[in-house]
């Protein structure tokens, strides 16, 4: 399967904020990821659910 997605920049910076943030969703891995791996977990997650 591949899935497309387009960001705008706000959500992208949100994204940014949220990979560092340890009280987000990555939890302990808060810092270690970039916005990107954390955009592509977010849409692995959704896509479970699928």
């Amino acid at each position: 399967m591949t899935v497309t997605i387009t960001l705008s920049r706000k959500a992208y910076e949100k994204a940014e904020r949220q990979a560092k943030n340890p009280r987000g969703p990555m939890g302990e891995m808060a810092g270690f990821v970039s916005a990107t791996e954390y955009i592509e977990r977010m849409v692995e997650v959704a896509l479970e659910d699928l």
